[in-house]
């Protein structure tokens, strides 16, 4: 809600931007996906890409458990 009416003609175009927002609520989130840079997707081929080069194998074994030496 506004808190002052604006007096604009019928029609007119208007950008409403909020001026406080509460890390991670609602509008805080919508506000940074709305706010520029915007990402291209190549930008987000290229992070996909990275993460999978990134991957490392999955190790079943427990790192708190010692090794049974034969």
């Amino acid at each position: 809600m506004l808190e002052k009416v604006a007096d604009l003609p019928d029609g007119a175009e208007v950008l409403v931007t909020p001026l406080e927002a509460e890390n991670g609520s609602p509008q805080a989130i919508l506000a940074a996906m709305d706010a520029p840079p915007h990402v291209k997707p190549g930008d987000v081929d290229e992070l996909m890409r990275l993460i999978e080069k990134g991957k490392r194998p999955i190790r079943y074994g427990s790192p708190l458990t010692p090794k049974r030496r034969p």
